[in-house]
């Protein structure tokens, strides 16, 4: 594993590619942001011991020019992640949209009329699923993916078709899970007293290997293994990332330019669990395919 230059506010661009790096399914090909994003994994290939860290300050300014981010600012892990495979989905080549279409969630939703019975049945995709933690949620993942839904009910409804005020019964089912699941956890809380947002820490059990039977109306496979996890420590606005990774079996450290094995488990390290922001799981037995 090689480390990335952390210069100012890169931390979360330099956790987002040591996850992308791991995913054995990602390959790409040329253009504004998968040229530069190309070049960056091809340079942490180059991991002989000694060599100093890859510079990532090219595919940094490909994000902006595409997303006017800037430098100055803290960006969010998240943000950052959804930002390369929009930049990916637009691109012309056809395996630059298949290389950001590993994480897409599809979903069908279903909002009818409680009176009529009058349905619309609309589409959506996803590229990662919120966990929400604190009171009366679920600590451990597993759990939480268990009784995922997504349904919910809309009062004071004025329907269309029969010109009643009623209630909207809306249900949404996961069609089609991915090769490789993110779930990003919702760690912002908002203080009323301070008016402001605050990150809760609370603890959250992520399992090596995560069974998402429940969540699809699918028979795919639906085994996934933890491979790549990101952290945030600090404040909300301004706080540091740093990420775990699972390369050929062996889990490593990533912080900037630092890079440790890790010879446990990093989900047994002290305070870990309540420091978890993004996981990424990718699906067992899955097909590899090669890109040029």
């Amino acid at each position: 594993m090689r480390g990335l230059i952390n210069v100012g506010t890169h931390c979360a661009v330099n956790s987002v590619l040591q996850c992308l790096y791991v995913t054995d399914d990602f390959r790409i090909t040329d253009s504004t942001v998968a040229s530069e994003l190309t070049s960056v994994l091809q340079d942490m290939d180059r991991n002989t011991r000694g060599m100093p860290p890859c510079d990532p300050h090219p595919l940094v300014d490909a994000l902006i020019r595409y997303s006017e981010m800037t430098h100055e600012v803290q960006q969010d892990a998240d943000t950052v992640f959804k930002c390369v495979l929009n930049a990916l989905a637009d691109d012309g080549d056809p395996r630059c949209k298949q290389a950001s279409g590993l994480w897409t969630i599809r979903k069908q939703q279903s909002a009818k009329c409680s009176t009529c019975n009058a349905e619309c049945v609309s589409h959506h995709a996803a590229t990662n699923v919120i966990v929400y933690i604190g009171e009366n949620k679920p600590n451990k993942l597993q759990d939480y993916v268990d009784d995922y839904s997504e349904s919910f009910r809309v009062s004071d409804y004025h329907c269309g078709t029969c010109q009643e005020e009623t209630e909207l019964i809306v249900t949404t089912d996961i069609t089609e899970l991915p090769a490789v699941l993110c779930f990003t956890v919702a760690r912002g809380q908002r203080c009323v007293q301070r008016g402001e947002l605050m990150v809760n820490t609370s603890a959250i059990d992520a399992p090596q290997e995560l069974d998402c039977s429940r969540m699809s109306v699918t028979s795919q496979p639906t085994k996934y293994e933890l491979y790549g996890m990101i952290t945030h420590t600090g404040p909300y606005e301004f706080g540091h990332y740093a990420a775990f990774v699972k390369n050929k079996s062996k889990w490593y450290f990533v912080d900037g330019d630092v890079v440790k094995h890790c010879p446990a488990l990093p989900l047994s390290y002290y305070n870990v669990p309540a420091h978890l922001y993004m996981l990424m799981y990718r699906r067992l037995h899955n097909v590899n395919i090669s890109w040029m």
